[in-house]
């Protein structure tokens, strides 16, 4: 659920919403740079949480990291290149996402995870996040090694979010 409200609307309450409507695990989708939004997340009911490596600074990482898991959630750690996937790992992250998004530019590299995920271990889930519109998507991301394909924004912007889930379930 994202919750980030000043560019992109989403709310805490949103997140409450959701978790008191559904039993399966929630995200709490935003820029996490402190504690205290943690504690935040698990407090409106977040199972995992979103930590982006690019926006965090190796020590606060591995606070926030460290403090998810006390709290019984799971951190979802955001990678954007090798290095990246590499500071995830070196945390232990368990749960690493390669995002086709450069934050800097907005633009989308299909490719990227293909590119990255052998270098995330097995045992740990790769999550292929972005660049999902259609279920050709979601299936050439498995075919890339995924074992989670994070999709969002085809979900909210379509006209009927059950049909495309289901036409994305299918193909993955």
């Amino acid at each position: 659920m994202l919750t980030e409200q000043r560019r992109f609307g989403g709310s805490l309450d949103d997140l409450r919403d959701v978790r008191a409507a559904v039993e399966v695990p929630v995200l709490r989708k935003d820029f996490i740079a402190d504690p205290y939004q943690v504690l935040e997340a698990r407090a409106a009911g977040a199972d995992i949480v979103l930590l982006i490596v690019a926006a965090l600074d190796q020590p606060v990482l591995a606070e926030l990291y460290r403090l998810i898991g006390e709290l019984g959630m799971t951190a979802l750690v955001e990678a954007h290149s090798a290095a990246e996937v590499d500071r995830a790992l070196e945390i232990g992250a368990q749960l690493v996402g390669v995002n086709a998004r450069d934050l800097t530019t907005f633009q989308l590299d299909r490719e990227l995870f293909g590119t990255l995920a052998g270098s995330i271990p097995s045992g740990v889930i790769r999550v292929a996040e972005s660049a999902v519109t259609s279920p050709a998507d979601v299936a050439h991301y498995r075919e890339a090694g995924a074992d989670v394909v994070l999709i969002g924004e085809a979900l909210v912007t379509g006209d009927d979010p059950v049909t495309t889930l289901e036409s994305f379930l299918a193909a993955g």
